[in-house]
C-alpha cells in the first residue's frame, strides 16, 4: 500500500463516529435523569438533617463545657447525648454529602463512598433481621432480668449514695428555678403532682436568690415566699387561671397559717417513696 493510501486510511479512521467506540460519549448520559435527581433529592434531605444534627450536637457540647453554663451540672450522663447526636449527625452528613455530589456530578469516588456506607448500614440491618427471633427474645429477656436484678441490688446497697445524688440534683433545680423555663415547669409539675414543697421543707427555697428572705432588701415580691406550685389551691378566685402570687411572703407566717396555704412536706421524701414502691414492683 502506498503512502498516500495509508494517509487516507488514517484520515478515515479519525473521522469515524465516536459512538462506535464509546456509546453515549457524545450523546445522552448513561445514568437516567429520573434516577439521578431522585437520588440527589433524597440525599439533600439527609445532608441538611445531618448538618443540623451536627450543629446541635456541637452547640450542646460547647454549652456543656462553657464555664458560664449550668448544663454540665444538670446532665451528667454516662452516655453523653450531645456526643451521640454529634456522631450520628456527622455520619448522616457524610452519607448525604457523598450521595449529593456523587449523583449530581456523577463522581465515581463519592458514589463509591456512598455505596460503601449504605452497604455497611444494610449489612448491619441484615444481621439484626436474620437473627433468630427466639434467640433474640431470650437474650433481651435475660438482659432485662439481669438489669432488674442489678437495679434492685444497687438500690439497696447504694441507697445512701442515691439519696445524696438526688438531693444534689434537687438542690441545683431549686437554685436554677428562674434560670431555665423547662426546669421551672418540671419543678412546678413535681410539686403540684406530688403535693410537696421544696426538697425537705418549704424553707429550702431560701437557696434561690429570688425567694431568699434577704431578697426583701432588693424589693423582690417573692422574698420569703415559695413558687405558686407549692400552694394547696393555686387558682384564682374564678378557679380558671393560676394565682402566681399565692406563695408570696408565705414563709413569714406562723406554722398553722402557713399549713393552710402551702404544702409542708418536701419533695425528696415523696421521690424516695416513689422509687421504693417501683423498686419493690421490679423485684417482684
Amino acid at each position: 500500500m502506498t503512502s498516500g493510501g495509508r494517509r487516507n486510511n488514517r484520515r478515515q479512521h479519525r473521522q469515524l463516529p465516536t459512538s462506535e467506540y464509546y456509546p453515549g460519549a457524545g450523546g445522552d448520559t448513561e445514568i437516567s435523569c429520573c434516577v439521578k435527581y431522585t437520588v440527589f433529592g433524597f440525599n439533600v434531605i439527609f445532608w441538611v438533617l445531618g448538618f443540623l444534627m451536627l450543629l446541635i450536637g456541637l452547640w450542646a457540647q460547647f454549652e456543656k463545657n462553657n464555664p458560664y453554663s449550668q448544663l454540665n451540672r444538670l446532665s451528667k450522663f454516662y452516655l453523653d447525648p450531645a456526643l451521640l447526636l454529634t456522631i450520628i449527625g456527622a455520619f448522616t452528613f457524610i452519607i448525604g454529602f457523598s450521595g449529593c455530589v456523587g449523583a449530581l456530578r456523577e463522581n465515581t469516588s463519592f458514589l463509591a463512598l456512598y455505596s460503601t456506607l449504605l452497604g455497611l448500614l444494610l449489612l448491619a440491618e441484615m444481621i439484626i433481621v436474620n437473627t433468630s427471633f427466639l434467640a433474640l427474645y431470650s437474650t433481651l429477656l435475660g438482659l432485662l432480668l439481669l438489669a432488674e436484678m442489678i437495679i434492685v441490688i444497687l438500690a439497696f446497697v447504694s441507697k445512701d449514695w442515691i439519696e445524696t445524688e438526688l438531693k444534689t440534683r434537687l438542690d441545683d433545680m431549686v437554685i436554677l428555678y428562674r434560670d431555665d423555663p423547662d426546669l421551672q415547669s418540671l419543678i412546678d409539675w413535681m410539686q403540684v403532682d406530688w403535693k410537696c414543697c421544696g426538697i425537705n421543707r418549704p424553707d429550702d427555697w431560701d437557696m434561690n436568690i429570688y425567694f431568699n428572705k434577704s431578697a426583701a432588701n432588693l424589693k423582690s415580691e417573692e422574698a420569703g415566699g415559695v413558687p405558686f406550685s407549692c400552694c394547696i389551691d393555686y387558682h384564682d378566685v374564678n378557679k380558671q387561671l393560676p394565682n402566681y402570687a399565692c406563695g408570696h411572703n408565705v414563709r413569714q407566717l406562723k406554722l398553722p397559717q402557713m399549713s393552710a396555704i402551702i404544702y409542708l412536706e418536701g419533695c425528696l421524701p415523696k421521690l424516695q417513696q416513689w422509687l421504693n414502691n417501683n423498686f419493690v414492683y421490679v423485684g417482684t
